[in-house]
């Protein structure tokens, strides 16, 4: 039942960290740029772009310009197969993505394809209904599923679908399948997973009906059996079809891979082509969408637990981020091709780096979710990805050179300093940076410090080796000043020096054992065994696991009611577990009062000493913009960054594109 007891030894073997820089050869990946067949779909290569909703689809379900160009652009990155995101079949599960339930989409979805074709890609479409996993302000009508369950996230009492309705919704199938034949698709795929309406039917956890659509297997299994059935009679025998379901649902009660190998089969005797093998509910949404806490190719056991059982190939997926993971998983005969998602988001021509031997040109997805996920379903907004902003923004971020000699001093060498200097260089800039430590990363080379983390660090590498290789000449030990940047006689200033970290005015804050969250992350063996962290944010909670995985007996005084509020939920929830498992001591809505030189005292309704041995200060930055006012009457100035305002990663990333790109 837990995943986590079939997890893959990949993170040590092919940790980021240790392998930038290594030049792939294309004997390297033999099996991934095999062609391989589903059905009779003829794909260039064993890597496919799965399903993900982009939230870039008009108001009423249409492909905008923006998903358009999306495709696009990863189209023409050398994928062998494109899966465009969940299309709803009908009325009752629109709202949420593409819309396939009319004839009216057929034209844009025609585009659509016609795009991807451009690119050299095959196209399929997902079809897909919510049931449960829905709520009635997004449809305007009232949400269904096969039992009057509530989803425990959506929290909305569905309408019990009868029989009549069921029926009703396999034609819906059948028919939106014959709209994506005729707008052009090469396949569609029926999403069967992650606690989808057909997966509710399938589940014992989510149906509890009584009539032949609940009890058995067999008959859990009949919704699903009568779509497939329903869309072969519309397209045909040949024509492929996929089908995306979780190898376990990881709830009690919910499906499990013993039930799956059975229904497997069941599947591809009814008419199914090609098994995609994904993992989790809504409730288990954090192995849906895994963040960097999860190991690389975490499901792959799943995918090759279906294969045992069926003769059809099988797609594994989920966090294979990196090429060296994905071919061996298919050395070892455990999937037939890889769905890769996040990691497109990132870096749209990932496969054709890995295939012309330019590994180390490729930027990793780092799994952090906050630019895709977090960004989709706590801000409403479209997706996109923190290390790549013109995802999602393609034709706003087309990539132009510069017109004539432009000059471009950078001050500050984090991410966004790094950022803008690198994109600002390819761009055809001459690009100076100045950073006053022996360091290069600021924050973001603090953020991949702690356990979990490595894919920070090898983003920071990355940025590192790009920075140079670009050709931005880069002044470290070198603090700006007012006359050395104007001696480089810029026609640009990008102030990105940054955020420093603040401390609470409060008696004992000064004594020599209290030292800020950088120092304990750089310097562990300098503290003691007894450590109190002042503040329960992202900073704080993390430096607190990094010192107890390290056997120190850690407290975290947090004055809210609660700690991490801005880490996105699939991150906090494993950090949290892990806090748990180290035995981290938490305590929300305490104050501190006073640091002495044997502890802390503290106050939650009354007052009390925790002792201790060190006190790690992270308690929130400041941002660092001093020379704004100086440097503004040399050239013109952007502030960037937290140098403008103390933010996540996200906006850093963002700002540099946008200043780099506007030049």
């Amino acid at each position: 039942m837990q995943v986590i007891d079939a997890f893959f030894p990949y993170l040590g073997m092919l940790e980021i960290c240790s392998i930038f820089g290594e030049v792939s050869r294309m004997s390297d990946f033999k099996n991934l740029f095999s062609p391989g067949k589903i059905g009779t779909m003829e794909l260039r290569n064993r890597l496919i772009m799965p399903a993900m909703g982009s939230g870039m689809q008009a108001e009423d379900g249409s492909v905008t310009e923006r998903l358009y160009h999306y495709h696009r652009v990863r189209a023409a990155g050398g994928t062998g197969l494109i899966t465009v995101e969940i299309a709803a079949v009908h009325p009752t599960s629109k709202g949420a993505g593409l819309a396939i339930y009319d004839d009216k989409y057929i034209p844009g979805l025609r585009r659509l394809v016609d795009v991807i074709h451009q690119g050299g890609a095959k196209a399929c479409l997902q079809l897909w209904h919510a049931g449960r996993q829905l709520n009635s302000m997004v449809t305007g009508m009232p949400i269904v599923a096969p039992s009057a369950i509530p989803c425990p996230l959506c929290q909305e009492e569905p309408k019990e679908l009868s029989v009549g309705e069921i029926q009703e919704l396999v034609e819906a199938y059948g028919e939106a399948a014959r709209r994506a034949m005729e707008a052009g698709f090469d396949s569609i795929e029926l999403h069967g997973a992650h606690g989808y309406l057909i997966a509710q039917f399938m589940s014992p956890y989510s149906n509890k009906r009584t009539d032949e659509y609940g009890g058995s297997l067999e008959r859990r299994a009949r919704f699903a059996r009568e779509i497939i059935s329903s869309v072969r009679s519309k397209v045909g025998p040949d024509y492929p079809l996929l089908y995306r379901f979780s190898g376990e649902e990881l709830v009690e009660g919910g499906l499990t891979i013993e039930d799956n190998k059975k229904i497997a089969p069941l599947l591809v005797d009814a008419g199914v082509d090609c098994l995609h093998v994904s993992v989790g509910v809504y409730e288990t949404l954090r192995y849906v969408v895994p963040p960097m806490d999860l190991e690389r190719g975490f499901n792959a056991w799943a995918a090759h637990e279906i294969k045992k059982v069926v003769s059809v190939p099988v797609i594994a997926v989920d966090r294979i981020n990196d090429p060296y993971v994905a071919e061996d998983i298919l050395a070892q005969g455990q999937a037939d091709f890889i769905a890769i998602g996040r990691s497109l988001l990132t870096e749209p021509n990932w496969p054709k780096l890995v295939q012309e031997g330019k590994y180390d040109q490729m930027r990793h997805c780092i799994a952090c979710n906050q630019g895709c996920v977090d960004r989709l379903l706590l801000e409403q907004k479209h997706a996109t990805c923190i290390l790549n902003p013109s995802c999602g923004r393609e034709e706003e971020f087309a990539f132009k050179s510069v017109q004539g000699k432009k000059k471009v001093v950078v001050i500050g060498g984090g991410p966004a300093g790094m950022e803008a200097a690198r994109i600002a260089r390819q761009r055809g800039c001459e690009v100076v940076l100045f950073e006053k430590s022996s360091d290069l990363g600021g924050q973001w080379r603090l953020a991949g410090i702690p356990a979990n983390k490595c894919e920070i660090r090898g983003d920071v590498q990355w940025l590192i080796k790009n920075l140079y290789s670009s050709g931005v000449e880069v002044k470290m030990n070198t603090p700006a000043t007012v006359e050395n940047v104007q001696a480089q006689k810029p026609d640009l200033i990008i102030l990105a020096t940054g955020a420093e970290p603040t401390a609470p005015q409060l008696p004992g804050i000064d004594l020599p054992h209290v030292v800020l969250a950088k120092q304990a992350l750089e310097d562990p063996a300098s503290l003691g065994k007894r450590v109190v962290v002042v503040g329960g944010g992202p900073t704080g909670l993390e430096t607190a696991e990094y010192l107890a995985e390290q056997g120190k007996e850690v407290t975290v005084v947090e004055v809210l009611e609660d700690v991490g509020l801005t880490i996105g939920p699939a991150r906090k929830f494993f950090l949290m577990e892990r806090l748990q498992k180290f035995g981290v001591d938490l305590r929300i809505q305490t104050r501190l009062e006073k640091v002495t030189p044997q502890g802390v005292e503290i106050c939650c309704e009354e007052k009390s000493f925790i002792e201790a041995d060190n006190v790690v200060l992270a308690t929130g930055v400041r941002s660092i913009a001093d020379l704004e006012a100086k440097l503004a009457s040399i050239a013109k100035l952007e502030v960037i960054g937290d140098a403008k305002e103390p933010r996540k990663a996200t906006e850093a990333f963002y700002e540099a594109q946008v200043v780099a790109r506007s030049i």
